[in-house]
Formats: C-alpha cells, structure tokens, sequence
C-alpha cells in the first residue's frame, strides 16, 4: 500500500466533515467553505491553494497526480435531502424510464438513511464519508500489497458485478501477471520471531533452551524440516518463500496440533477412568469386608458361650492391666476344650478381656465344626 493512498482518505475525510458543517450554519457560502478549508489543511502538503490565475478554488496532490476542484455550489447539492414518500412515487411511476432511475438501491439506501430522527437528516457527503470509513476499516484489517480501482459495472448499480469486465480489467492492468510474476518468486514471507514461535513446535528439539539469536533459531528449525534449499530464502530481517511452502508448512501445524490435543485427551480420559476403576475396586473391597464381617456374626449368636459372654459383660466391674493371651477366640476355645473344673477361670479370662480398652478391632471367631 503506497503511503498516498491514507494521505488522501484522511484529506478526504476532513474535506467532507467540513462540508457537513458549512451546511448546518445558515449563512454559509461556497466562499466561506473553500476559506475555511485552507484555514484547517493549509499546512496539510497534499493539499494546495489556488493561484491568482487558476479556474478552481484548492487542489489536492492525488497519487496519479494534481486535481484542481471548484466548489461551486457545494453546499446546496450536499444538503439537498430526498424525501421518502416523493421516492417511492418516483419509484411506482407508469413510467419504465423514471422507474429505472428511482429503482436502484443507492437511491432508496439514500433516501431512507438522510432522516435519522424528526427534524434531522444526513447528508450526502455523510453518507459517503461513512462509506469511506468503513472501507478504511477494512483496509486497516489486511495487508494489502497493492490497491487497484475496478469498476464492477456499467450502470453503476451496487452490488452487481460483471465477471468478464472486471477480468478484462485485472488482465489490462497487469494484475494477473504480476500475481504470476509473483508466483515465480518468494510471495510469502515472515519474520524470525513470528516464524520460531509458530513453527518450532514442528522440531522441538532443533533449538536449545535458553535464549537464541532469531536468525540462528530460524536457520536450525529449517535445516531440521529438511526442506529444499531452493524453496526459500533468509533475509536480513525475514525468511522468503515460494508460493505453497508455507500452506504446506501450515498443513503440518495443524496436524501436530490435532495430535497434541488428541494426547491430551487421552491422558485425561485415561485418568478419569483409572480413578473410577480405583472407586469400583475400592467398592468390592468393602463388600467382602462387610460379607466376612456377616458370616463371622451369624456364627457367634448362636454359640452358647457368646451368649453368656453378653449377658455377663454388663455386670463385670473388674479390669485386668494386662493378659497374657491376646485373642478372645483362643480364649474361648480353650474355655471349650478344657477340663469342666478349669473352664470357669477359662470364661472369667474371657470375659475380664473383653472390658479391656482396645486399639484394634475384635476379629470374630466361633467353634469348630
């Protein structure tokens, strides 16, 4: 984009912001519009006065060169408003002719967007200095390279478009062969830092941690891609390719970004199913648990000792220190098998290590069968 091109929106911007003013002041004139232009872009150098001898009233340095303007009636076309209801009459006219001049959509896009409010409308000049913004708006986006004017038609209707008129013109405007030209060489290019930081996840290892000089980093992770020499080129500042290396580059980008991802998602899907196995495992743990636990009481309530033992527990008052023997249930078996004069120590021992505090939970036991 050559700098010109912004240099005469701006002028052009002013131009009409100003031309709006003069129209809302009720005793503006052409004269005092051209004054008070050269009152705000006379240090402006695209803009210029006129001289003694010239026809016109200022003149701006376009990029195809010096365009002398008269502003001769200026303010009246600018706020001359086109009313809603006389549109629509002009439009339904028996008329084919005056039908095709009130038909079009610039002339309904004016006519309904001069009222804003009661009492207020815009004027034309507002209406394309909106125009104007909106385009610079789109301009700012990209990053154009050049800037053509095509004429999309002959009727100068918005928003049709004929194809053969504008190839011809791209084609006699040398467009087709400079983007061919182009093609030939290195179009894409990209800087050192934008290039490491996209593309270095393409060879991980070809640049060592710490800091690195940009263009060492670059040259590392193309020798690493193992591209063809002939494919591109380093600059000062810049690396240079030829057209399709870059997509192609892309390409691989992509796909080893959809391949991290997708190792992420396995990672965390495999995470939340080992926890959920640990939860199911940890489950059938408790239920044998509490199964052994079950079987262990449905022996002992039907074991005659086990009920002595409940029923005297209440009424012992005694603590025994210490016991020699640790586990009840040997306790007990001994209790059974021993001689009918020493099983009354036996159940006292038993029942005196029962009123013991413990630590450790009582394992359940029962009689022989």
């Amino acid at each position: 984009m050559h700098t010109p091109h912004w240099a005469h929106a701006r002028i052009r911007l002013q131009v009409l912001a100003l031309l709006d003013d003069q129209c809302f002041f009720p005793k503006a004139t052409d004269k005092t519009y051209v004054e008070k232009l050269i009152e705000v872009l006379d240090k402006d150098t695209k803009f210029g006065k006129s001289g003694f001898r010239e026809e016109g009233d200022f003149s701006i340095d376009h990029y195809a060169g010096k365009v002398v303007y008269q502003a001769d009636n200026w303010l009246m076309k600018n706020k001359d408003p086109l009313n809603d209801n006389v549109t629509e009459l002009l439009e339904s006219s028996s008329v084919p002719f005056v039908q095709t001049l009130w038909g079009d959509q610039f002339t309904g896009m004016v006519a309904s967007a001069n009222r804003t409010r009661k009492g207020a409308f815009r004027t034309v000049g507002h209406i394309y200095k909106e125009q104007l913004g909106n385009l610079m708006q789109t301009l700012n986006h990209t990053a154009p390279h050049f800037v053509r004017c095509i004429i999309p038609n002959h009727k100068k209707r918005p928003g049709k478009l004929d194809a053969a008129l504008i190839l011809d013109q791209l084609r006699c405007n040398g467009v087709l062969e400079g983007i061919r030209i182009c093609r030939k060489g290195f179009p894409n290019r990209i800087i050192f830092q934008e290039f490491k930081q996209r593309y270095q996840l393409l060879t991980p290892d070809a640049v060592p941690k710490g800091f690195c000089e940009g263009r060492s980093a670059c040259q590392r992770i193309l020798d690493a891609l193992q591209l063809d020499t002939n494919s591109f080129r380093v600059g000062t500042t810049k690396i240079f390719f030829r057209a399709g290396v870059l997509a192609h580059l892309e390409e691989q980008r992509d796909l080893q970004l959809s391949k991290m991802v997708v190792g992420l998602q396995a990672y965390c899907r495999g995470y939340l199913a080992r926890r959920y196995h640990g939860a199911l495992l940890h489950g059938s743990n408790a239920i044998l648990i509490i199964q052994r636990n079950a079987r262990a009481y449905m022996k002992l309530r039907s074991w005659a000792w086990w009920k002595l033992f409940t029923r005297v527990k209440p009424l012992l008052k005694v603590q025994l220190h210490m016991l020699p023997c640790a586990e009840p249930c040997q306790l007990a078996r001994d209790t059974r098998h021993a001689p009918p004069a020493n099983r009354p120590a036996c159940l006292g021992a038993v029942m005196d290590y029962a009123c013991l505090p413990r630590r450790t939970p009582l394992r359940a036991g029962g009689p022989r069968r």
